[in-house]
């Protein structure tokens, strides 16, 4: 038994795991070694599992073809495309139309689906003619625990980074999909009465930036260009936001939500301002470069449509991920003629790793990161690299702009927190430091829009290095859209004096 045991957890760590490695980026031999490190946490897991399903012959000859398959299926697309098995790819499998999917049959998909079949039968055929003996049954027990123990102290330590991918990640998205199907149910409360509606014709362009900080923008004083085309553009800066949380699920529900400090319970109870907008009359679109996750995919499901860039790529993938892939649909969306149009930009920008987000056109600062490495010594290339990325969400934006220049409109952007880039021993986002708590965030407004409006960005002008909490978006983005309703507060509008 303990031969079947070892030959299943072998196979499968070849052709399941092996391939989660294919895209992730490497440079000499310490990265390999990392590589080969991760691979062997990950079988622990696998081992403990197979030893759990092959105590009970029948569970392992009904289970084991199915999840083989399955698994196995999985695995040619993640080495083919790197996909990632989650709520979104599940929601996009589910809305596919049939001959759609089509397209991604293969001679080579149904030879790996076939193979695995067949090995997995084999596999059942050895396990009906062969029984444990009883010293077995306690070392393999001892093993499994021990290997169970190993995966699951990592796992928590790194949150999910071996449980995030194929075939462990098939339990926590299912279950993740159903959480945010139940959440889409659930009653929420208005974020308030509506009292005023003052735009009949007006595009609002809302850009919700990933992990960019304050202190990186030259108009903030930044010693590097790394948004040339905003600057021309004049764009309103407000370098001193506070973000309260540094993680993109608390950020986002708080900053669309009438969530401010002391006051969190319109993130779990109310709607967004999404539904004030479509009380008003706006077309609302989602429009987005990263995948939804449960604690935000409400907001999602109250838009009028939505449209998720590439869902089969986890934001952690290691396969690009370009924000310009939204412009097709930006463009479309601003020709379809809606009087009155909301549209939410969530790109993935600054988001970790950055080399997938950026076109190697776009390497100005040089050298630019080739490997995961977080180390003092991979640090300026850390920051060269988030620099460039920096100026490439410039030119996305820049693009999207151009669409509106003509019209009556207006754009604001605004990350979910910062980033930390070794300071005082922190790395990336997520530990509430200083750094991660100053989020970038500055305005744009067309010609059309001034010459209607000119008092309001005056004085949003004077009040652009107010210190204030990303609270702040609530209730000036209504404002500046001509929404008032009984809730509104003024400390929170950077629109009045």
């Amino acid at each position: 038994m303990r031969k079947l045991l070892l030959t299943a957890t072998i196979f499968y760590a070849l052709f399941l795991l092996a391939p989660n490695y294919r895209h992730y980026p490497a440079e000499g031999l310490n990265d390999y070694l990392l590589i080969t490190g991760h691979g062997l946490l990950s079988s622990l897991g696998l081992f403990a599992f197979l030893f759990i399903l092959i105590l009970n012959k029948y569970a392992w000859s009904l289970l084991l073809p199915l999840l083989s398959m399955a698994a196995g299926v999985t695995a040619f697309f993640v080495w083919q495309i790197d996909i990632s098995v989650n709520p979104a790819l599940i929601e996009s499998i589910f809305n596919t139309h049939a001959g759609e999917a089509l397209d991604y049959l293969s001679w080579p998909l149904a030879l790996i689906a076939l193979l695995h079949l067949l090995v997995a039968l084999g596999f059942s055929y050895w396990r009906w003619h062969t029984n444990w003996r009883g010293r077995d049954n306690l070392y393999f027990l001892a093993a499994a625990v021990m290997a169970a123990t190993v995966f699951n102290i990592v796992n928590n330590k790194r949150v999910n980074t071996l449980s995030s991918r194929a075939p462990f990640v098939y339990y926590s998205a299912i279950k993740e999909q159903l959480q945010n199907k139940a959440d889409s149910r659930l009653p929420r409360k208005a974020p308030g009465q509506l009292l005023h509606c003052g735009e009949d014709s007006l595009t609002v362009v809302l850009i919700i930036g990933e992990a960019l900080r304050a202190d990186h923008l030259q108009m903030n004083g930044y010693d590097r260009v790394t948004m040339p085309l905003m600057e021309a553009r004049d764009v309103i800066s407000f370098p001193n936001i506070y973000s309260p949380h540094t993680h993109t699920a608390a950020s986002l529900p708080y900053m669309l939500t009438r969530a401010q400090p002391k006051l969190s319970d319109p993130m779990q109870d109310e709607h967004s301002l999404v539904q004030l907008f479509q009380e008003c009359g706006f077309r609302t679109t989602w429009l987005a470069n990263q995948n939804p996750i449960s604690t935000f995919s409400f907001i999602i499901n109250e838009c009028d449509s939505s449209i998720i860039n590439k869902p089969h790529l986890s934001d952690y993938s290691n396969t690009p991920k370009y924000d310009s892939d939204l412009l097709p649909h930006f463009k479309r969306l601003n020709a379809e003629g809606h009087a009155n149009q909301l549209i939410i930009v969530h790109i993935a920008g600054n988001h970790w790793w950055y080399n997938k987000n950026l076109p190697p056109d776009f390497h100005y600062y040089q050298p630019v990161m080739e490997n995961k490495r977080l180390s003092p010594a991979n640090r300026q290339k850390m920051i060269n690299s988030y620099d460039n990325v920096t100026r490439f969400t410039d030119y996305v934006i820049d693009q999207m702009l151009q669409q509106l220049d003509e019209k009556n409109a207006w754009m604001i952007f605004l990350a979910d927190h910062g980033q930390s880039f070794g300071e005082d021993g922190k790395w990336l986002h997520a530990n509430d430091a200083p750094q991660e708590q100053n989020p970038a965030s500055f305005a744009w407004f067309s010609d059309k829009y001034i010459k209607s409006h000119s008092e309001k960005v005056a004085q949003l002008t004077k009040n652009r290095l107010d210190t204030t909490d990303t609270a702040f978006l609530f209730h000036t983005l209504l404002q500046g859209s001509g929404i008032k309703t009984d809730r509104y507060e003024e400390q929170w509008d950077l629109f009045v004096p």
